[in-house]
């Protein structure tokens, strides 16, 4: 589950320790309180009003510096969670080799049935690191676990020489989890990388732990492309097994890998404008090197947005501050005297502190701060915000007026495809041919007009603003560009009957013989003359007319 803390991180965890001092401090205030009350009883009775303040005023300045403290070690151990995207500039490709070394890759029905799968990723990949020039590699071996072989690097020699020793034996992992030899590819990348990261995963599809959907989905998430090049047959072949006795039937899990990457894809779509994440491609399908030289082609130069967790070092710097002021606040004031004085006040106040203080992050916060961003032209800004309100699933008011600014931000940003498919997820409830929403409906209606506006598509914007219109009368602007969308129509029919007209009118023209032709020469050139005569004396008369 994607929530605010799915990027929970701690900087300095060491430095949570400094917390332990916290509770035999306390303990210390407590137990010195209680000999100084023991000493006070002759002279002040426990029960007094002076001592029960006394009494308060001690536990509440006590319980606010420790609340202080805390909040100053949480703002030093660098404590952050949530998520954020930052744009950042992509100049060249960095990409990890995933190797599937399971037993099932020793199936000899690859190129035709002349050598085992995993010679042949040998000679693919033998083939296909030349045509890769300029670009980083890194190599991880996946069994029933990944392991980092060769780490980034632009000399291939390594995996060359990995390429020839590649077989079962390198590892004693058994099974196969191609899951966690994508993890081990996805680490391999350092953080916050000028390269653009990509996977190739060289493979039969067959697992023993069905944990490779998993780690796509975390590929994805990181917006790290994955691409699965299959080998051997659908067919199946026979295998013997790591005791090296039992026969095994195994099959290339094309349909299987397929299906993975439509699913990553169709949540990805959601999440992000780019949806090709996972792509499965066939060793011995036509120009599948091809395809994979293409992917490092088109991200040679790229912009891309990275996702990076948020500090909370000036929220916890605030804290500290304000628990520290309370804790003299408490000790000077007389809160039971204030509380009958003002109660409501206070309440009101108690109330927004705490409010401000947890720092809620409901998702009709969020969808506010979204639409203040986008109002601001925080245009990245305000799709974190919707798109972190469409993670945690909200109620389906909620999901509705999220899609509705993400869609409204893609039109800002010009990215008109995808905000017609958030559009399209808005489903608004109708009741007796009436929309329980109307404002909502109305604004889904216009917005899709507006799009198809800036597409030249007047006929299409024309109905839905129509649309808009009849889901609430009220969508003045949508009456206007009703009327507008109109007016541009009739125009073009206009323009197109004129042009019709004229190109008959020169047809006959050529019919025409040289005299006549002559004759409508003479009679258009003395038109013209008069009306250039009546325009001049019109310019004269008018001259002085501002």
């Amino acid at each position: 589950m994607n929530s605010i803390f799915s990027m929970f991180s701690i900087e300095r965890p060491q430095l949570l320790l400094l917390m332990v001092p916290v509770f035999p401090a306390a303990l210390f205030m407590f137990v010195r309180f209680k000999k100084m009350e023991r000493s006070l009883v002759d002279f002040v009775s426990s029960a007094s009003e002076s001592f029960v303040r006394s009494r308060r005023s001690v536990a509440l300045r006590t319980f606010f510096r420790c609340l202080a403290w805390m909040s100053g070690i949480l703002a030093c151990a660098g404590l952050s969670w949530g998520s954020w995207q930052v744009p950042v500039q992509k100049s060249g490709c960095a990409v990890s080799f995933v190797f599937d070394i399971s037993y099932s890759m020793n199936a000899m029905d690859a190129a035709g049935g002349k050598m085992s799968r995993l010679d042949a990723v040998k000679v693919y990949c033998a083939n296909l690191l030349p045509l890769m020039d300029g670009v980083s590699v890194s190599a991880v071996i996946s069994k029933g676990d990944g392991f980092l072989a060769v780490p980034l690097t632009q000399d291939f020699s390594p995996v060359y020489s990995l390429l020839e020793s590649l077989s079962p034996s390198l590892m004693t992992a058994a099974g196969s989890s191609l899951g966690k030899g994508i993890d081990c590819a996805v680490s391999s990348f350092p953080q916050n990388s000028s390269q653009t990261s990509m996977v190739f995963v060289f493979t039969d599809g067959d697992e023993t732990d069905d944990l490779m959907l998993r780690s796509l989905q975390k590929a994805a998430r990181f917006q790290i492309p994955v691409t699965l090049v299959g080998f051997g047959s659908e067919d199946g072949v026979e295998v013997l097994s790591g005791d090296g006795q039992t026969p095994v039937k195994t099959f290339l899990m094309a349909n299987k890998m397929r299906n993975y990457a439509m699913d990553v894809n169709k949540t990805a779509r959601k999440l992000f404008s780019k949806s090709d994440f996972v792509r499965y491609v066939s060793a011995e399908s036509r120009g599948s090197a091809v395809s994979l030289l293409e992917q490092l082609d088109s991200s040679s130069e790229s912009f891309s947005y990275e996702i990076r967790s948020v500090s909370r070092h000036d929220l916890f710097i605030f804290l500290s501050l304000v628990f520290f002021a309370l804790s003299f606040l408490v000790s000077e004031v007389d809160i039971a005297f204030l509380r009958k004085r003002f109660g409501k006040i206070v309440s009101i106040l108690s109330f927004s502190c705490v409010f401000l203080f947890v720092s809620c992050s409901s998702a009709r916060s969020r969808i506010l701060k979204g639409s203040i961003d986008h109002s601001n032209g925080k245009f990245r800004s305000a799709t974190v915000d919707f798109v972190s309100v469409l993670e945690d699933m909200p109620q389906e008011q909620q999901r509705d007026y999220a899609l509705f600014g993400l869609a409204s931000t893609y039109i800002s940003l010009e990215e008109y495809d995808a905000a017609l498919e958030k559009l399209d997820l808005i489903v608004p409830e109708k009741t007796d041919d009436e929309y329980k929403d109307k404002a909502l409906a109305s604004a889904v209606f216009y917005n899709k007009g507006v799009i198809f506006v800036r597409r030249g598509d007047f006929p299409k914007a024309l109905s839905f603003f129509k649309e808009a219109v009849l889901a609430s009368s009220d969508n003045l602007d949508a009456r206007i560009n009703m009327e507008l969308c109109d007016q541009r129509i009739a125009m073009s029919k206009k323009k197109a009957g004129a042009t019709e007209m004229q190109g008959v009118s020169e047809s006959k023209n050529a019919e025409l013989d040289a005299k006549t032709a002559a004759l409508f020469n003479l009679i258009r050139e003395k038109e013209q003359n008069q009306w250039k005569k009546m325009e001049s004396k019109k310019e004269e008369k008018n001259v002085l007319d501002y």
